[in-house]
């Protein structure tokens, strides 16, 4: 079995399939990937052997932005777009599309933005109350040790 990062890459699969379980790779990046390393469309996985996977691996590495570092770069946008303001940030916190999209049948893309962005805001201001309170109460034992 080939694992991708903490991505298990099914046997029972065509290749283009199993390589889209990976997150930021697509059919057409996938089709391209096999295209270019001259796998047909029927190409099995467990076909594979370990120099081409090597490969793979080796090509994502260094040509495309995957997993973790995508998540991160994406919501770094997004925290980027509330905190200056822009109309798309705002339409994002409040769960509308924000490229002109119908509101009536399609509002499902915001809506899975936003409750994590929605979540992380809350529990930053968790804390900085957290940290009022701790900072008021070392100003009232100061007082009292004061007197």
């Amino acid at each position: 079995m080939y694992k991708y990062q903490d991505i298990k890459l099914k046997f029972d699969r065509r290749l283009r399939d199993s390589l889209k379980d990976i997150y930021g790779i697509g059919f057409q990046r996938a089709s391209y990937i096999c295209d270019f390393l001259g796998f047909g469309s029927s190409y099995n996985i467990n076909l594979l052997n370990k120099y081409y996977y090597e490969l793979i691996v080796s090509i994502f590495k260094f040509y495309y932005i995957l997993e973790e570092r995508l998540r991160n770069i994406i919501l770094q946008r997004l925290t980027y777009f509330f905190d200056i303001r822009l109309i798309s940030g705002i339409r994002l916190s409040k769960g509308l599309p924000v490229r002109g999209q119908r509101t009536h049948s399609n509002r499902q893309n915001p809506r899975n933005l936003k409750p994590f962005l929605v979540k992380k805001e809350k529990e930053d201001k968790k804390i900085l109350k957290k940290k009022d309170k701790i900072q008021k109460l070392k100003k009232n034992v100061n007082i009292k040790k004061n007197k």
